[in-house]
């Protein structure tokens, strides 16, 4: 899968779909746009593919249709990055042009307010999420084809201690950060959650992850897996 960064590129997508309207997902293509941070990046896959590699993968060969893929997912990102970088025309339109809309953020946001997972103050907290909450709602308002509505899905997140699976309060911090996101999802038509805080538990994390943080291939694998089997139960994923 190849990530698509170059602007003239991006800026003829754009034309394109304006000229001839977005992809019909009923049609041989389906146009995906993943933003957000390192886990949209795929950042700790040696192949760059991440989960969205993966998703490509079994949605042609399951249906036989090509997948267009444009990445922008930018390590490190917060959504308040994330907010700043929707101003940029290109990545606004080329989300609203496409078909399925994945949004990987929250995870920065997350570990900065533990301090890298090793203070966990209920305050700091929930001032932080309320701040999340806020940039999500106006990151779906900024992407949103309010004309033509698309599918926008939001992964939440997970402790990447799995080892370490039954740290209580990691858990339940991590459970309470993914039901702001969820809250955001019901007050936002087409809009979805994907959860991920499962997929890890009680595995090895050596297997599963690259670094602290950041799954590997096999990592990915299991996330996509969780991410096309979520949109295939949509009508119109087909």
């Amino acid at each position: 899968m190849k990530k698509i960064t170059l602007i003239v590129a991006i800026s003829i997508i754009v034309l394109l779909g304006v000229a001839f309207g977005v992809y019909s997902i009923n049609s041989e293509e389906m146009e995906v746009t993943a933003i957000g941070d390192s886990l949209a990046y795929g950042l700790g896959d040696t192949k760059d593919n991440g989960y969205i590699g993966d998703v490509e993968k079994r949605y042609e060969e399951d249906l036989d249709k090509q997948l267009v893929v444009h990445d922008f997912g930018v390590p490190n990102d917060t959504s308040t990055d994330l907010l700043k970088r929707l101003k940029n025309p290109e990545i606004a339109e080329t989300a609203k042009s496409s078909d399925v809309i994945f949004i990987n953020i929250g995870t920065n946001d997350f570990l900065k307010s533990t301090d890298r997972l090793t203070k966990f103050n209920k305050e700091e907290l929930t001032a932080n999420e309320e701040i999340y909450k806020e940039n999500l709602n106006q990151i779906i308002r900024n992407i949103q084809n309010k004309e033509n509505p698309k599918t926008i899905y939001i992964l939440g997140i997970y402790n990447p201690k799995a080892k370490w699976s039954d740290m209580s309060v990691v858990n339940k911090a991590v459970s309470n950060w993914n039901q702001s996101t969820i809250e955001v999802t019901k007050k936002n038509k087409n809009t979805a959650y994907i959860r991920t805080d499962d997929l890890f538990i009680d595995k090895n994390k050596r297997d599963y992850f690259s670094d602290k943080l950041h799954p590997n291939e096999k990592g990915y694998a299991l996330i996509g897996k969780r991410v096309y089997e979520t949109i295939r139960q949509s009508s119109d994923f087909k």
